[in-house]
């Protein structure tokens, strides 16, 4: 079975698809974290400027990255290595954040991440969060979610999630970052943000984690039951 989580910036993806894989024991894609992983790979030990990132060719891309060293691990957490190196703490960065957002309009890269994740889910049980997991990765997906938040709720998410990291941010900075990804993910020319076909859209901003999981996990069994009959 795959489950699909897409939904704008904060709007709970990671912590909504850890949560429900670990109740399930499937196994989790963070696919922003692929991109994350790619944009630092790019710009590490500035082999590719920030400018340079929505237009590198398959073939550029493929010759500065070998995908084939490239792995993605999830057993409570994901774990992303590169060359039997392990990569994830440097992937956390907000420099790398905002690289990874202006490479995730690449179509080229898209592509590539979009054949690494097919790969990954070939044989297994998957919840996979992003922007376009429901409508192109996996269109044929059993379940879909769309999640989302009230821009306020998802700036506020965001300071939060920041200072954790060190950054201090005022809720009027973290509330122009969020509109600005949500404006470049709604926007950009291939796979914009969207609520796929048949999607079921929750909307976070007043609930617990443990709500929404319980919600998606009624539709997993109902759908479950479907495939039954």
């Amino acid at each position: 079975m795959i489950i699909t989580i897409d939904g704008p910036a904060a709007s709970g993806k990671s912590t909504v698809s850890r949560s429900l894989a670990h109740d399930l024991h499937f196994f989790y894609i963070n696919s922003g974290l692929l991109f994350r992983a790619c944009a630092y790979i790019l710009v590490h030990n500035k082999q590719v400027k920030f400018g340079q990132l929505p237009d590198l060719s398959r073939e550029k891309l493929l010759a500065l990255i070998d995908f084939g060293q490239l792995e993605y691990f999830f057993d409570g957490q994901e774990q992303i290595r590169y060359a039997g190196e392990n990569i994830t703490y440097d992937l956390r960065a907000d420099i790398i954040a905002q690289a990874a957002s202006v490479a995730s309009t690449n179509q080229a890269l898209r592509d590539l991440i979009l054949v690494f994740e097919r790969q990954i889910a070939a044989d297994r049980n998957i919840v996979v969060d992003g922007r376009d997991t429901g409508s192109v990765v996996f269109p044929q997906a059993e379940v879909k979610i769309y999640l989302t938040a009230s821009v306020d709720v998802r700036s506020k998410r965001w300071q939060l999630d920041q200072e954790k990291r060190g950054n201090k941010l005022t809720f009027d900075q973290a509330r122009a970052e969020i509109t600005e990804r949500d404006t470049r993910d709604k926007n950009r020319e291939h796979a914009p943000l969207r609520v796929s076909e048949h999607a079921h859209m929750i909307d976070s901003s007043k609930k617990m984690t443990k709500e929404v999981v319980d919600e998606i996990k009624l539709l997993v069994g109902a759908q479950k039951f479907d495939c039954v009959i």
